[in-house]
């Protein structure tokens, strides 16, 4: 970058050298820090906040272009610009100095709001969209009756069976428990007994409901440890909506199933927890947490650009 900034130095030496002459030396005037805050400020918390609302959500490709594709085009615009006037020696300093400021301001917003949406955001939205179910009696009712659930309640005394518990190891140790609203252990519901073991049938037929984690149990699935799983007023579950975790979670019940000789013909996997409002709620927060901390940043980020380039370009020879 320096290199290039002397190329452009010498072409406009005999305009810029009138101006050094009048310069006592190096200053920042306040507007100037002001403007070279606000406006990359400005358009960091613009993009930052299309990526993030519900629009984004519904509207994907829209979204697209106006947080992404038209603040990229208005900068190299302005950039072209500041270019050509600085060709022309009549580019002032600070104006280049916020140019380049933008460029970081909008690389880091796209990555950042992007980054904020599909971490906490898209989760809050996806919750919004899904039913919510209660009363549900994990012994008599099926997976495949709630496949549209984000938020279920279930009948009072269901637990975690974690005694059963069993965990799939990739790079992550993938655990997963039944939940359960009797005992699976032989004489616990009055069900058939399996052929070859001494467990019961549930009167559903199947084990669809299951309490997960990552690495919060031993590979063996031993000291089963997710979620709210040691809190005795928790019976309550919200759903695992990421595709990319839930086919290890599928590949444990598997396991299990052929461990334990228990059909589970529609799992359905969550997060237990006592209170899943809470929980929900919890995606924005952290979502909207995001923002402010990585604002503030922009802001202390802003203000050190710009005082550093206002001081590269002034060594430069640029007024």
């Amino acid at each position: 970058m320096r290199g290039a900034l002397l190329e452009v130095k010498k072409s406009v030496q005999s305009v810029t050298d009138d101006s050094n002459q009048g310069n006592a030396g190096f200053k920042l005037q306040p507007m100037e820090i002001l403007c070279g805050i606000f406006w990359p400020t400005l358009m960091f918390v613009y993009i930052f906040q299309m990526n993030l609302g519900w629009w984004r959500h519904v509207y994907w490709f829209e979204t697209l272009v106006l947080a992404v594709v038209l603040p990229v085009l208005f900068n190299i615009w302005h950039s072209l610009t500041m270019y050509k006037r600085l060709r022309q020696g009549t580019a002032r300093r600070w104006k280049l100095v916020m140019s380049i400021i933008l460029w970081f301001a909008i690389l880091n917003a796209c990555f950042q709001g992007d980054k904020a949406y599909w971490r906490f955001a898209k989760s809050y939205y996806d919750f919004q969209n899904m039913a919510s179910y209660v009363n549900i009696d994990p012994s008599s009712d099926r997976g495949q009756t709630y496949m549209d659930g984000g938020q279920v309640y279930f009948k009072e005394g269901t637990r975690v069976e974690a005694s059963k518990a069993i965990a799939f190891q990739e790079d992550e140790i993938y655990c997963v428990a039944p939940i359960v609203g009797q005992t699976l252990d032989g004489g616990g519901d009055g069900g058939a007994s399996l052929n070859g073991n001494d467990l019961k049938m549930p009167a559903s037929g199947t084990v669809d409901f299951w309490a997960v984690g990552i690495n919060c149990c031993d590979p063996s699935g031993l000291n089963f440890k997710c979620g709210e799983s040691g809190n005795h007023l928790a019976r309550a579950g919200i759903r695992v909506l990421r595709d990319d975790i839930r086919p290890f979670f599928l590949m444990a019940v598997q396991e299990w199933t052929a461990w334990l000789r228990l059909p589970a013909k529609h799992p359905l996997f969550f997060h237990w927890v006592q209170d899943p409002l809470l929980q929900v709620d919890m995606f924005w927060f952290n979502a909207m947490k995001m923002f402010y901390v990585d604002t503030a940043k922009c802001i202390v980020g802003a203000l050190a650009g710009t005082i550093i380039f206002q001081f590269l370009f002034y060594s430069l020879g640029f007024s």
